[in-house]
């Protein structure tokens, strides 16, 4: 039985569509028609479901039976904690991550980001059709999850996976910041990591000690200095690369 991946939450009895990806297959290969059963899952739960339509570009699905939970909760291997910034930077640093393979983004507005919280929620929406037009492209097998952006005050332990790597990069803010290449070839580089990276001008003390709380280490990077959106995607490569997923 073929299986397919749908990244927004399902129940029992609804009708949904497969990515265009995976349409286009099922229309190219001719190996699936109408009323045959596939086994849908999504970040939750795995469902059976019934082929109702394909047409020239999409194939409709109706879950008719709910197989329960996923054999394994779905857990983000990179997370990018990420200082707001302008509009067309974050835009940039979305569209490139899905491409690399980031699993998670959680925006946050810090002291010194260059947009508030309650303006970036009403890019939400905007964001989200920016990872599924670089999901697309890029045929990530899970799409990248973005969350609402929150307030960084707002950033718990619910927010994190426990026994996971957390690192903060702060070149100035703090007294000797390890460098990133020594700190991450003491770790066990195949558990979950968030990376927090914070605006042009850098993290607030307020901001460094929410994060010393969590039990984020400090590091920096050597050579020259990049911006926000570019340093995000540089460690976010370095860390996929260790993990043999580039």
């Amino acid at each position: 039985m073929e299986k397919f991946f749908v990244r927004h939450k399902l129940s029992l009895d609804d009708l949904t569509y497969l990515s265009d990806t995976d349409s286009r297959n099922i229309i190219r290969k001719n190996t699936l028609s109408e009323e045959d059963i596939v086994e849908i899952e999504t970040y939750e739960r795995r469902f059976l479901g019934q082929i109702t339509e394909i047409k020239p570009n999409s194939v409709e699905i109706h879950i008719v039976e709910d197989l329960g939970p996923r054999e394994s909760e779905y857990t983000p291997d990179i997370t990018i904690i990420q200082s707001l910034s302008n509009e067309s930077k974050f835009n940039y640093f979305i569209e490139k991550s899905v491409e690399i393979g980031i699993e998670r983004i959680i925006p946050i507005e810090s002291k010194y980001s260059l947009c508030k919280r309650s303006k970036a929620v009403r890019n939400y929406g905007y964001w989200n059709k920016l990872v599924r037009d670089a999901t697309e492209q890029s045929r990530n097998i899970f799409p990248t999850i973005i969350e609402k952006p929150i307030k960084i005050s707002q950033l718990t332990e619910q927010n994190l996976v426990p026994n996971s790597i957390r690192i903060c990069l702060a070149t100035t803010e703090v007294e000797n910041p390890k460098n990133l290449r020594d700190y991450l070839s003491s770790c066990n580089i195949s558990k979950p990591v968030y990376i927090a990276i914070g605006p042009e001008k850098g993290w607030d003390y307020s901001d460094i000690d929410i994060f010393k709380n969590l039990g984020f280490s400090f590091v920096k990077l050597n050579g020259n200095i990049l911006r926000t959106e570019s340093t995000s995607l540089v460690i976010g490569s370095i860390i996929k690369y260790l993990k043999g997923e580039l």
